[in-house]
């Protein structure tokens, strides 16, 4: 088995990893972590994919990363009708815990960088209590300034993987920046994971995650949303447009 990443699509100009399976990427990412190469992962959606085109730093910085997953609905669909491939969904929640069970299971030691204090308190001893055995090597709330000082904590920590909540896609620049300085073998951002797993943000239930629209739960449950989600219908426009392009 390898632990070379796997070849990548184009979806309006951002590269996405292609993975057949949450399995598949799960069993790349454990073969790097034990080899103590360094990896990058991002998680790709709509939002990001078409802000990225008019941002040409944000562009730069999700080209940064070693694997970037599917995480979205939209991507996955655009993936069809401009590749005509599969690109299976990974959303980047789902593969945080993902990690977490495989490091309890490895004896890896991980780092929660990101959210508010209580959030971070309360989801390091919700994955602890969730899966016996995983050790937290340290914790940081978002609420910090001194950069410097953050790298050498979690350096110091000996954690192997770091797991950061600043919101996307502050948290995306933020581990880009780090990334030459930070130990760690596998970085990745994670949004609101934390406050999934606090309890202090409600996941969107089974039958908007089966469907894929999260997103619309999200809007619903914070109409203050809208604005992100403006990029949603560009997106897919863009997208519509791309496949004319191709047609002819």
């Amino acid at each position: 088995m390898t632990d070379c990443i796997p070849d990548s699509i184009s979806i309006l100009g951002t590269k996405v990893s292609v993975f057949e399976s949450y399995d598949q990427a799960v069993q790349l990412i454990r073969r790097r972590i034990a080899k103590r190469v360094q990896t990058f992962c991002i998680a790709i959606n709509p939002e990001k994919v078409y802000r990225a085109r008019n941002d040409a730093a944000l562009n730069r910085v999700l080209e940064s990363g070693d694997i970037r997953i599917c995480d979205g609905v939209g991507v996955s669909i655009a993936s069809l009708l401009l590749h005509r491939t599969n690109l299976a969904r990974c959303t980047g929640v789902d593969l945080f815990l993902r990690l977490m069970k495989l490091s309890a299971q490895e004896g890896w030691k991980v780092f929660l960088l990101g959210a508010s204090p209580e959030s971070n308190a309360r989801a390091a001893a919700e994955l602890v209590n969730r899966f016996p055995g995983l050790k937290i090597a340290g914790t940081q709330h978002g609420f910090f300034t001194d950069n410097a000082e953050v790298v050498q904590r979690i350096n110091e920590s000996g954690a192997d993987l770091l797991f950061v909540a600043l919101g996307s896609p502050r948290q995306e620049y933020w581990l880009s920046e780090q990334m030459p300085r930070l130990n760690p073998s596998f970085c990745m951002g994670v949004g609101g994971s934390l406050d999934v797993v606090s309890g202090a943000a409600k996941r969107a239930p089974a039958v908007f995650r089966k469907t894929g629209t999260e997103w619309l739960f999200r809007l619903l449950s914070q109409p203050s949303r809208l604005s992100r989600q403006i990029a949603l219908p560009l997106f897919t426009w863009a997208v519509l447009k791309e496949m004319r392009s191709i047609r002819h």
